[in-house]
């Protein structure tokens, strides 16, 4: 039976542009694995998902920000006799502030599910998908990965490495049968600010101003993988300011965010 149904797994699924993915991936007739922290959360998920093989979606509680969580949700997939075709790595986590005094383990727990779960996650799926002739993957980076950030120093870093990573692995798949592309969002209307400990309304306030729904960044990209497309950046307006800073010294987007960042903290 298995063998007759496409999986997709999405990372994140639980809400924001992962629920958007997931959504779409199940109408579209794929049956999708949903992966999040909370079996709760992700049940409901799987309840309000519509396609032809939306029953066949499963649910696959797993924190990816703990060590070796990939390795078991890997296993968790083979057990069940899961093939999965599209992955989709979609989880991520922002923590926001002065660099230095940012709290070890949430400095961590975000390198841990940024860079380290999203890279073991390629490579198992991957070879799986190497070895099949065909497979899809798309990374979720960030826009933020364009440039270094004040005060998301870390977190865009994670992403210029998610961001890298993608790029490379796509060069190193070219001929095989399987499709890399990168995510870049912007600010996107979902409950990052919030997880990243941000509560400066005047923040949330730009942000809120300057966001894309989520559903319309998950059309994005999937659209782009769609396509064959090795990156693309959400938003028009995001696009513009890429392009603008990609003119620039690399010290200079950092010197130019940090005063009118200042205002927002």
């Amino acid at each position: 039976m298995h063998s007759l149904i496409k999986y997709a797994l999405v990372t994140g699924a639980s809400g924001g542009i992962g629920k958007e993915f997931a959504t779409r991936l199940a109408a579209d007739g794929w049956a999708v694995v949903l992966v999040g922290r909370n079996s709760t959360t992700l049940e409901a998920v799987k309840t309000g998902l519509a396609g032809a093989n939306a029953n066949a979606a499963v649910v696959l509680p797993c924190d990816l920000s703990v060590p070796g969580a990939a390795e078991r949700l890997y296993a968790a997939c083979a057990e069940k006799g899961l093939s999965i075709e599209l992955l989709v790595n979609n989880a991520g986590s922002g923590v926001f502030g002065e660099s230095l005094d940012l709290a070890p383990a949430a400095l961590e727990a975000m390198v841990n599910l940024n860079v380290s779960a999203l890279t073991n996650l390629c490579a198992l799926f991957g070879r799986d998908m190497k070895a099949r002739g065909s497979g899809r993957i798309l990374n979720v980076g960030s826009f933020a990965g364009l440039n270094a950030t004040p005060y998301f120093a870390s977190y865009a870093a994670t992403k210029s490495y998610v961001n890298a990573y993608s790029l490379a692995l796509r060069a190193e798949l070219k001929d095989s049968g399987v499709v890399v592309t990168c995510l870049l969002p912007g600010y996107v209307r979902t409950s990052f600010d919030a997880n990243a400990g941000i509560v400066s309304e005047a923040y949330v306030k730009f942000s809120n101003a300057n966001s894309l729904g989520a559903e319309e960044v998950a059309d994005i990209g999937l659209e782009a993988l769609s396509r064959g497309k090795a990156s693309v950046i959400a938003g028009t307006r995001n696009k513009f300011a890429a392009f603008l800073f990609g003119l620039l010294p690399r010290t200079a987007p950092p010197a130019i965010m940090k005063p009118f960042l200042d205002k927002l903290v």
